[in-house]
């Protein structure tokens, strides 16, 4: 079975989940847009390959309804939902799992008045940008957390005995990418207290901000967008010269991504953010 939940730009939703509509027929689940570029050999026979990329597709889905007394309300609620002014998240609904389309925008979508007594048939089509799938967990961690572990006595009253803690993650965690591509990351740093040139390493790279934090500043590191920003404000202005965004990736496999600060590191909260990334649905 397959469903399919879209996802609106301002929040609002609707399905093809076979409750009022069902879906039919889907094209561009499992159909990548690999561009090969290539430019002729000085000599010999055939070309050299220059460059290859993933590139968007379109995702087409063909629903029917499920009675014809259905298909005034769903074509007023379907022509209104699928606005060419806003942009859609698809999720894809399988019976392993979930993955979903980020950034789509509509192509098509026809609804053609045949038979008023037949349950009316909709073809929709959005551009998918990305190229990839993402999975829906997007892991969303604090990797600095301490967690509570035990209290001695065992057995305390209040105001007595003492309580140990242990760090989570140890300012570093292993993650693993089984996806079918590289996964961007993103941290979120939350300062606690003063915090002094806070790092984050994942990959084969670093970025290192030269500032210092107070208390209740959040600083945002994209590794997809390449962009930095402090309390909504671009801060990219502040990346140590040495920072390298190209390493700020996850590669096939297992990974490790940790951070630390010049001082304050133990005032930090360390949000980890990262959707793998499939080629199908």
């Amino acid at each position: 079975m397959i469903s399919v939940r879209f996802v609106r730009g301002d929040g609002r939703t609707f399905s093809m989940d076979g409750v009022l509509l069902g879906l039919v027929a889907a094209s561009g689940l499992d159909a990548p847009n690999v561009e090969v570029f290539t430019q002729k050999a000085a000599a010999g026979d055939g070309d050299l390959i220059t460059a290859q990329r993933v590139g968007s597709r379109v995702l087409e889905f063909t629903a029917k309804a499920r009675k014809a007394v259905l298909n005034d309300p769903l074509r007023r609620a379907i022509t209104a939902f699928f606005s060419p002014a806003q942009s859609f998240q698809v999720y894809i609904h399988r019976a392993d799992g979930v993955r979903f389309a980020d950034g789509c925008r509509l192509e098509s979508l026809q609804i053609p008045t045949e038979n008023i007594h037949t349950p009316l048939t909709v073809t929709l089509s959005l551009l998918m940008p990305e190229g990839y799938f993402l999975s829906a967990d997007g892991f969303g961690k604090n990797i600095a957390a301490i967690e509570p572990r035990c209290g001695y006595p065992y057995a305390a009253q209040a105001g007595v005995g003492r309580i140990y803690g242990l760090y989570a993650f140890a300012q570093t965690v292993y993650l693993d990418n089984d996806g079918d591509a590289q996964a961007y990351l993103k941290a979120v740093f939350s300062a606690r207290g003063t915090v002094t040139n806070p790092k984050l390493m994942a990959g084969g790279g670093f970025v290192r901000m030269l500032m210092t934090l107070q208390a209740g500043d959040v600083l945002v590191v994209d590794g997809k967008t390449r962009a930095v920003t402090l309390n909504g404000d671009n801060a990219s202005a502040r990346l140590d010269r040495h920072s390298s965004f190209e390493g700020i990736v996850f590669g096939l496999g297992s990974n490790t991504v940790s951070y630390t600060a010049d001082a304050g590191a133990n005032l930090l909260d360390v949000y980890v953010y990262y959707n793998k990334r499939y080629i199908g649905a």
